[in-house]
């Protein structure tokens, strides 16, 4: 089936298609023969429609498919490990290191912001020199920043050196996984495949301190955290190199009267001839450069910062960052709260709070990823996913810091008896309940989520309103989650690295807390009113801010309906 665009999300009726429209997509027709896929799918219409080439990625075999796919979850899954590495070891490194908590959770934040920068560089230069080299450039960093990580105990300043050169090969593996995902799978073949993508990325991430805090409590630390890191990476490396080939392609329309000549294998399992001829035309694949776009120009250059600062990006943005950065801010002063008196809590312990995000959270962000979730996306499921997510997110924030800040006051009724102080185990006594406390940042952890699940379909309905063909549809789409993923990471690590300090009083938690948590229920009314009203007028914003839509008439400049 062809990829069409997604009903529009407004009270309007959906648009009539031209007689312009149509005579160009009968035309387009005429020109070329039609593709269907094989197997069970010998009836579907392949969307994108491939070249006849067998080096287009969409001709692979599905083996080599899954293996490239394999390839890059098994980074994406280690750079979420690595984002969340020193959530329980924070207060460790503080004391042993004898520095600042600003300083060691600067180990988190820093990363975080360069693999911000890093991510948009990437999108550009993939546009001219393809994704291959990046990956493998990106690859190369993380490894030697994980390998130096195992021996940097004791010198806070060679381990924020090992944890730089980690975040500046995160961004290529945070942006363009997405856009090689669009590259070799068909519409019909997509749909899963991200789904696998966002499950592996949510799952390693939320995951990562539950068993980091277990490695992490012997007296070599974070340490044995990197050492295992390093022997699935030593994979990872071997899968990037000989399994993931360049993903970009060219593709141009096939001459007027073609007929399809390329046999494509849906085999899992492949027919391997093992021959010395047959290793090299392999490994031939698998050169660190092969692609080069035909025309570089300033509208080539632009077209990912452009993405970034589309007005659908920035209501997206405004919607989600809250909730998401409080919780990664929340979850990286774990240690700052429960480590010192009276709670004295161990890495593992600490890794243990991570539960309620892990059990709570990760099954409501798979499951709204999920076609049938995103399939009945419309105007109503959009408002009720934003109101809900919301609501989860504020209670949540809310909840977390005056939960945790009213447990910590001294009682006025005298009940606490002349001793006590606000640090002894036996007056907190029953006050303090550590897994409502992690329930509590599950539900936070749970309302991000949910808002994040409006970003795919809202991007998606914003592409395929202004861009002109599909090729330009799933260009802009994968721009845009780039994009966002850039904003977020840089604001993320802003907050990781200035949370702490607004914190390291209770009355500091309760007053976050009141001020997150009300501002994101005024930003969610906002973003729903902009919704509802001007909806249309920001998918027309756009196009005209990244060049799809015609700048006289504010229309699409030819019929989605063009070849790919």
């Amino acid at each position: 089936m062809r990829e069409l665009p997604p009903p529009p999300i407004s009270k309007d009726p959906p648009r009539p298609a031209t007689a312009a429209t149509t005579a160009t997509a009968s035309s387009m027709e005429s020109k070329r023969a039609i593709k269907y896929g094989t197997g069970r799918h010998a009836n579907t219409e392949l969307s994108p429609q491939p070249s006849e080439k067998p080096e287009d990625p969409l001709n692979w075999p599905l083996w080599k498919k899954h293996l490239n796919l394999l390839a890059l979850l098994s980074m994406v899954a280690l750079v979420g490990v690595m984002k969340t590495a020193y959530i329980s070891v924070n207060g460790i490194i503080a004391m042993s290191e004898d520095v600042s908590y600003t300083a060691a959770v600067a180990l988190t934040g820093a990363p975080l912001i360069l693999s911000a920068v890093t991510g948009m560089l990437s999108m550009v230069v993939a546009k001219i020199w393809g994704k291959r080299p990046v990956y493998l450039v990106s690859m190369v960093l993380i490894f030697w920043g994980v390998t130096w990580n195992t021996h940097v105990r004791g010198n806070l300043g060679q381990n924020m050196a090992a944890r730089v050169f980690q975040g500046l090969g995160w961004g290529a593996f945070d942006t363009l996984v997405l856009g090689s995902i669009q590259d070799t799978y068909f519409e019909h073949e997509r749909q899963y495949v991200i789904v696998a993508h966002h499950a592996v990325s949510l799952l390693t991430m939320l995951g990562s301190p539950l068993l980091g805090g277990v490695a992490s409590a012997g007296p070599r630390s974070f340490e044995v955290q990197f050492e295992i890191m390093s022997a699935f990476l030593s994979v990872s490396v071997l899968l990037i190199i000989f399994a993931a080939p360049e993903t970009a392609y060219d593709r141009v329309l096939e001459p007027e009267g073609q007929s399809p000549t390329i046999s494509r294998s849906q085999a899992l399992v492949p027919v391997v001839t093992y021959t010395k001829e047959a290793a090299l035309e392999y490994l031939a694949t698998m050169k660190p450069w092969s692609y080069q776009a035909s025309e570089i120009n300033m509208r080539l250059i632009l077209q990912a910062p452009r993405a970034l600062v589309a007005p659908t990006n920035g209501l997206l943005f405004a919607v989600t960052i809250l909730p998401h950065a409080g919780l990664w801010g929340l979850a990286g002063s774990l240690s700052l709260l429960f480590t010192p008196l009276p709670f004295l809590l161990s890495s593992s312990s600490l890794g243990a709070l991570m539960t309620g995000p892990f059990i709570v959270a990760a099954p409501v962000g798979i499951a709204l990823s999920l076609p049938i979730a995103q399939r009945y996306f419309r105007t109503t499921v959009h408002l009720g996913t934003l109101a809900v997510g919301g609501a989860l997110a504020s209670v949540g924030l809310l909840g977390f810091g005056l939960y945790l800040a009213a447990a910590m006051e001294m009682p006025t009724d005298g009940s606490a008896g002349p001793s006590s102080t606000p640090w002894d185990l036996g007056f907190l006594g029953d006050r303090v309940s550590l897994p409502v406390a992690s329930f509590l940042l599950g539900l936070l952890a749970a309302g991000s989520l949910a808002l994040d699940a409006t970003t795919r379909p809202v991007i998606q309905r914003s592409t395929a309103f202004t861009s002109a063909n599909l090729a330009a549809s799933l260009r802009s789409t994968a721009d845009m989650h780039g994009g966002l993923a850039c904003l977020r990471s840089l604001v993320v690590g802003a907050f990781v690295l200035g949370l702490p300090s607004a914190i390291v009083a209770w009355d500091g938690l309760k007053s976050v807390a009141l001020g997150m948590g009300v501002t994101q229920i005024f930003v969610i009314a906002a973003v729903a009113a902009v919704y509802w009203y001007w909806d249309e007028n920001v998918r027309r914003l756009d196009g005209l801010v990244m060049g799809l839509v015609d700048l006289d008439e504010l229309k699409r400049p030819s019929s989605f309906f063009d070849a790919d």
